[in-house]
């Protein structure tokens, strides 16, 4: 059989499968069960900065940076998140089958620093920061942001051992200089891309409502694009997340420079056995390749792999791909 197992974030996973952070792993029988189907490693719900601020400030005067996060809290004990998140990593590890990686969901880098050593006492092995920053402020200008978001992963990165991901979206204007930026910060890995929750509107109750919640199989096309243009560029390993649903889709995106892949919406559209599908499709078309392992696989189709690396700037034109003059 082919050899899929990889090292991400300085982890040995059995497989570059990993169950993202979603309700499916928010709780210890959530993430066994993501380990029964295979998972080389779990990344756990995000625990919100709010949660933090909750135990600092009365609930009254707590500002929320996240309206999904208010959405969330709102149906939880505000003061219970960060108890409870740690007694989480401590159930985690002590399945003992995969690597479990937190993830905490913040803007400002003052309210982790010091429960990011706490996760670490707890067991996690990694931490994921999702950077889901909202700008709304029109007078914020994209500098600062980045910024913003450099100077939080140097406060986490100067508090903890731990190797350090960073979830981003896909809204800024050269995500390759941010990673790289966010690389010297302290950072190891780049996860592409974050789905943030999706907004709608009621027009009959002139009010709002929640969007789609999961992702499409086609979601994979806006990271394949990426990491295969980044791949190898930036002094930081990336992980693909967005839209893979089958074996397939996941050796793609490791053809294009993805250390590991990222799955949620097939584990809610198929259970957890997605997982295995997945991992079970993977080997299936390697050994009919005669691919050994995925080492052999990761990169391959990288712009810096590229005979004709001009075609990885120039996706738009049908001509440039199929070779017609």
């Amino acid at each position: 059989m082919p050899d899929l197992s990889v090292s991400y974030l300085g982890l040995k996973l059995g497989n570059p499968v990993i169950a993202s952070s979603c309700g499916l792993t928010a709780t210890p029988e959530g993430v066994k069960r993501a380990f029964d189907a295979g998972a080389g490693a779990v990344v756990l719900k995000s625990l919100f900065e709010e949660q933090l601020r909750a135990e600092l400030k009365p609930i009254g005067e707590i500002q929320f940076s996240h309206p999904e996060a208010e959405a969330f809290l709102a149906g939880m004990g505000m003061n219970e998140g960060a108890d409870e998140y740690l007694k989480l990593i401590s159930a985690a590890r002590k399945d003992g089958r995969g690597r479990v990686i937190a993830s905490v969901n913040c803007v400002d880098g003052n309210f982790w620093m010091d429960f990011a050593k706490r996760m670490e006492s707890a067991g996690a092995e990694a931490i994921e920061l999702n950077l889901g920053y909202l700008p709304v402020d029109p007078s914020e200008n994209g500098s600062e942001i980045e910024e913003r978001l450099e100077t939080l992963v140097r406060s986490v990165a100067s508090a903890v051992k731990l190797p350090l991901a960073v979830k981003l979206g896909t809204a800024y204007t050269n995500i390759g200089n941010l990673i790289q930026r966010l690389g010297k910060a302290g950072v190891k890995a780049a996860v592409l891309f974050n789905r943030f929750y999706r907004m709608d509107v009621d027009l009959d109750a002139m009010s709002l409502s929640a969007g789609p919640t999961r992702g499409s199989p086609e979601a994979y096309f806006e990271s394949l694009r990426w990491i295969s243009l980044l791949d190898g560029r930036t002094g930081v390993e990336l992980c693909a997340s967005g839209g893979v649903y089958n074996g397939m889709t996941a050796l793609k995106l490791i053809a294009a420079g993805a250390s590991a892949v990222q799955v949620c919406s097939a584990v809610y559209a198929k259970g957890y056995g997605a997982l295995t599908s997945i991992a079970k499709e993977m080997a299936s078309w390697m050994d009919s390749r005669n691919v050994e392992s995925i080492a052999d696989l990761q990169g391959r189709l990288a712009r810096r792999n590229s005979a004709r690396p001009e075609l990885y700037g120039r996706l738009h034109y049908v001509k440039a791909l199929t070779g017609q003059s």
